[in-house]
């Protein structure tokens, strides 16, 4: 399968994306851990998180017969990115351009026919973030990254500021290794979160987040003990992107 793996991969590339990896669908050995961060209620009023709880460790059960992931990475860097003045209401970066569902589920349509006309036996789901996918876990698994301090995925190549994707297929491919963890003792995006969100390195709390509060948190006021913290940001945040040293290369 190497030859198909590899004309999946350039395929991938054509279709727009600047990140492509493989890996098998059984299930992360790190998906144990999203048991202990519902229980700790960092999802906030997500319910969905864990209604679907078993689904999102195992996408077998979402996609019977699953063999195999495609993730795909497409980059949304602007020369705004990194951008670090207050004084302004501000809009997360990835929140600019186009919706990125239909950006990328469109790219995932193009690229998931190409590959059925190499396989036209090939059974297949395309995933974006609104599936009940744990999507940064299996594009780590891909070597597409590895999640920071921050738990979002970060490239060597292309920092943080991408989208993930995934096609789940039916067929055994030749597989990438995993990524391998390059934050070492960096703590810039610990310190930088205004509202303490990252509890310690790789565990953030979501119902403390930034982005949570502006656009999952679906109460009138915000919670006193955050709303003073919120630094002028209305949809979304950026602030720990904007300071992993990562997305100065």
């Amino acid at each position: 399968m190497q030859t198909l793996s590899r004309q999946i991969k350039e395929l991938a590339f054509k279709a727009g994306f600047q990140l492509v990896g493989i890996t098998s669908a059984r299930q992360p050995s790190k998906s144990k851990y999203l048991d202990e961060w519902l229980t700790r209620l960092y999802h906030g009023n997500m319910s969905w998180m864990q209604t679907r709880q078993s689904i999102r460790k195992d996408l077998r059960l979402l996609f019977p017969g699953a063999k195999s992931v495609i993730c795909v990475g497409h980059n949304y860097h602007s020369p705004r990115s990194g951008i670090s003045a207050r004084s302004q209401a501000q809009i997360s970066c990835y929140g600019w351009g186009k919706d990125y569902h239909i950006v990328m589920k469109r790219r995932l349509k193009g690229l998931d026919d190409e590959i059925k006309k190499l396989q036209p036996s090939v059974k297949s789901r395309l995933c974006i973030d609104s599936a009940p996918l744990m999507e940064k876990l299996w594009a780590e698994a891909a070597g597409l990254g590895w999640q920071g301090k921050h738990s979002i995925l970060i490239s060597q190549h292309i920092g943080t500021w991408f989208f993930l994707g995934e096609i789940i297929v039916d067929i055994e491919l030749d597989y990438d290794q995993p990524g391998i963890d390059h934050c070492g003792t960096c703590q810039a995006c610990i310190k930088a979160c205004p509202t303490g969100a990252i509890t310690k390195p790789y565990v953030l709390d979501a119902s403390r987040c930034i982005s949570y509060l502006t656009i999952e948190y679906k109460e009138e006021q915000l919670p006193v003990h955050l709303a003073s913290k919120m630094e002028n940001w209305i949809f979304g945040c950026d602030i720990c992107q904007q300071v992993c040293p990562w997305n100065k290369f």
